[in-house]
C-alpha cells in the first residue's frame, strides 16, 4: 500500500529491466510468460540489511544449466549462437545494480524457467 523508493538513475534501471526482459524473451522462442514483480524486502536471507526494494523478472523459458549458471554475469559470456548476442547484457545489469548498492541474483531450473532478482536499498525519502 505504500510504495518504497530507491535513489537511482532511472535510465540505468530501465537498462537493467530491459536486459533482463530481453534475456527472458530469448529463453522462450516458442512463447511463454514473463512476470515482473516488485516488493519490499526487509530481511534478505536472514541478514540485517535494512529495507530493500526487490525487483524480480521470471520467465517460463528453457532455464539455465547448473554448469552455466555461475558464469551468467561474466562479460562476453553467452550461450547464444554467433551474431545473436554479445554476452554483455547480464554483466551490464550486474554492474549497474552493484553501482547502486544492490545485488543481482539468479535462480533457474532447466525446462522450468529462470528468475533474476534485484535488491536495491530503499530510500527514506
Amino acid at each position: 500500500p505504500h510504495p518504497r523508493l530507491v535513489h537511482a538513475d532511472a535510465s540505468m534501471l530501465d537498462q537493467v529491466l530491459l536486459n533482463l526482459v530481453v534475456n527472458a524473451r530469448d529463453a522462450m522462442p516458442r512463447g511463454g510468460q514473463i512476470v515482473i514483480e516488485t516488493s519490499e524486502n526487509r530481511d534478505r536471507a536472514g541478514a540485517q540489511l535494512g529495507r530493500q526494494v526487490r525487483l524480480c523478472v521470471t520467465d517460463t523459458g528453457s532455464g539455465i544449466s547448473p554448469e552455466t549458471l555461475p558464469r551468467v554475469f561474466e562479460p562476453f559470456f553467452t550461450t547464444k549462437e554467433p551474431g545473436k548476442g554479445t554476452g554483455l547484457g547480464l554483466s551490464t545489469a550486474f554492474g549497474i545494480v552493484r553501482q547502486h548498492g544492490g545485488t543481482l541474483g539468479v535462480a533457474s531450473e532447466l525446462g522450468r524457467g529462470t528468475t533474476f532478482t534485484v535488491h536495491l536499498p530503499a530510500s527514506d525519502s
